[in-house]
């Protein structure tokens, strides 16, 4: 039980951040752009590629049925970071 409620509680984290960031990305980021803040992580910044980064993980970690719907362009990085990992 409490391995379930460990995975229950980092997929409701990552689904926590993966909306915020789609929250305050709703008019875009700019990936060259330095300072992006989360809530959600809280005392470190981020550049816009760092957050596209995140939030693209933190949908293929917590609601991988709806990546395609992101249309960002790290399905091959992804993939081959999940190869290396093996």
């Amino acid at each position: 039980m409490q391995i379930r409620h460990a995975i229950n509680d980092f997929l409701l984290t990552h689904k926590s951040i993966a909306l915020e960031i789609a929250f305050l990305g709703a008019h875009g980021f700019n990936p060259q752009k330095e300072g992006y803040k989360l809530n959600g992580i809280p005392n470190k910044t981020f550049s816009g590629y760092h957050i596209l980064a995140y939030y693209y993980i933190s949908w293929a970690l917590a609601l991988p049925e709806k990546l395609h719907e992101l249309q960002l362009p790290f399905d091959n990085e992804y993939e081959m970071a999940l190869m290396m990992k093996k």
